[in-house]
């Protein structure tokens, strides 16, 4: 190599020099805030119990760079999940106060690393993401003034209605490369503190999940069915703590404390009285609806049927009456 040209590469490498020492990423918990959130939004009970939920956190923690250059050495961000407020153990939770009769209630949940959430992050463990370039670094972030995604993950429970909310605290460290020649780097090492706020309302929900037929058989006369139906019921599931109501509303007219079923016979309309009684042997009728209290899980609602045995006699006939079962809660 002859001295004129050994100038010119030695001219070229400063100037590459120099143009790298314009590019650097500066790792901080954002401008003016420190706090990211992690929003759930508003879901069943049973939404929750049926299917983990998967949201992505904002975490606000962020790195700059003044020129996106690709430099050939290892960068690390590290992140520790160093306290929630309402873990057990090293499990995060949600928590929702006692609120009068409803008791406090917790869901627990798992913070990821990735979208898939197979990398979970436990309170007090730390994960270390490692990129050879800025360029790659800073994908990590989405590209630069990205805030560094986290990933929250619901365990499959039936709690309470409320609003359920926790405070994750994140500890973030990096060590970052911002000029490299041949592996050797001038490294910054920053530390940075953010706060996670995670919410999730939940809202009482109702199934019927079953309302069987009634079927009294056959008589000649109404004197002769001296046996109720016994042992029926619906099938009620609410929410744990929900308070609810069952209403029966009879598609015929009632006479006083007697529902009615019709028969239509030669053109006319017969009815035949009975009466549905709950399990305190109460009449229930279309104003004195049952009142209970859900636990999350299937629940009778035991009644009788009884046709009035005293009334006058009718014409054979096929009687029926279509009740309508509306849950309230």
């Amino acid at each position: 190599m002859n001295v004129a040209r050994r100038l010119r590469v030695i001219m070229l490498l400063l100037l590459t020099l120099s143009g790298m020492g314009q590019a650097f990423a500066d790792c901080t918990n954002g401008v003016g805030a420190a706090t990211g959130s992690a929003s759930f939004g508003t879901l069943s009970s049973f939404t929750l119990a049926g299917t983990a939920q998967l949201v992505t956190a904002t975490t606000n923690y962020k790195c700059t760079s003044s020129a996106i250059l690709t430099l050939l050495a290892t960068n690390t961000i590290m992140v520790t999940a160093s306290s929630t407020t309402n873990a057990l153990g090293t499990t995060p939770r949600l928590y929702a106060p006692a609120n009068g009769s409803i008791p406090a209630s917790y869901v627990p949940y798992t913070l990821c690393i990735d979208a898939g959430c197979s990398t979970p992050l436990n309170v007090g463990a730390s994960y270390t993401w490692t990129q050879t370039s800025l360029l790659g670094l800073l994908g990590l972030f989405g590209g630069p003034n990205g805030s560094m995604p986290l990933y929250l993950k619901t365990s499959l429970v039936n709690v309470p209605a409320g609003t359920y909310s926790d405070t994750v605290n994140l500890r973030w460290a990096s060590h970052v490369c911002f000029l490299g020649v041949a592996g050797l780097c001038a490294y910054t090492d920053q530390t940075a503190t953010t706060t996670l706020v995670v919410t999730l309302t939940v809202t009482n929900f109702c199934y019927l999940d079953s309302a069987p037929n009634v079927s009294f058989g056959s008589q000649p006369f109404p004197a002769n069915f001296t046996s109720p139906v016994t042992s029926n019921s619906l099938s009620v599931r609410c929410s744990p703590s929900a308070a609810y109501t069952v209403k029966l509303v009879s598609s015929n007219p009632s006479s006083g404390q007697y529902r009615q079923m019709s028969a239509l016979v030669n053109g006319s309309t017969y009815y035949l009285q009975y009466q549905l009684l709950k399990a305190d042997a109460t009449v229930w009728t279309a104003s004195n609806d049952l009142a209970a209290t859900g636990n999350g899980n299937s629940q009778a609602v035991n009644y009788r049927a009884q046709v009035n045995t005293s009334q006058a006699n009718v014409p054979a006939g096929n009687y029926s009456d279509t009740v309508t079962v509306t849950v309230s809660y």
